[in-house]
């Protein structure tokens, strides 16, 4: 289970869509013409500060029917008693698409229902690369079938760069003066936000939780 999603905030879907006209040829002489409307976009219209990659891989360990064939391979399909390990990756687009490392972000959670604290994500090291990751054993979740999990992202807030300036002023009486400025040389950035979910997706992509197998 592996989408790209562009930091998308809650509730927020795009209104309308557009039109593809396909045109085929029934038989000679004769043109059959259908319309297809395009869904809106999963991630809305709008523009929007973050891109967030996520997917789901099942965790090593377990033993017997619970245990997996291959630690970390992505799937969305899971038994009652197996280890969920989400896994996010992403850029800030709002200062031109530097990745989301601990530098600039705040906070990146979890959040599964029924479960009452949020599972908080760390970044590290896994291969060669580093990114975003949480485990959530599922031993004693009693509810099967789709899990509409959200990860909520939030960047640090990056303050305005000053620095003081001599700069030549002239008065009313004609003459000049050195005064002292304060000069913006990068402008604040305030903290942003992206939230994932599975919504709009079809039922089969989602994160699922079967019963494991009896014995």
């Amino acid at each position: 289970m592996k989408r790209m999603i562009a930091g998308v905030a809650a509730g927020a879907m795009a209104l309308g869509g557009l039109s593809l006209m396909n045109v085929a040829t029934a038989s000679a002489g004769t043109t059959t013409t259908t319309t297809t409307t395009l869904a809106p976009p999963v991630q809305g219209s709008a523009l929007l500060p973050l891109a967030l990659n996520v997917d789901t891989v099942v965790g090593s360990g377990g033993t017997g029917a619970l245990k997996a064939p291959v630690g970390c391979a992505q799937t969305n399909e899971f038994l009652i008693g197996q280890t969920v390990v989400f896994r996010l990756s992403g850029v800030d687009i709002v200062t031109g698409g530097v990745a989301l490392t601990p530098k600039n972000v705040s906070s990146a959670t979890v959040t599964i229902p029924g479960v009452a604290t949020p599972l908080v994500m760390s970044y590290g090291n896994h291969g060669s690369v580093a990114f975003w990751s949480v485990g959530w054993d599922t031993t004693g979740y009693t509810t099967t079938g789709i899990v509409n999990f959200k990860i909520v992202v939030h960047t640090i807030a990056v303050a305005a760069v000053t620095k003081r300036v001599a700069v030549r002023v002239k008065e009313s009486n004609g003459k000049y003066v050195t005064k002292i400025r304060t000069k913006v040389i990068k402008k604040a950035i305030a903290g942003a936000s992206g939230t994932y979910t599975q919504a709009g997706y079809a039922a089969p992509s989602d994160l699922t939780l079967n019963p494991a197998p009896a014995g």
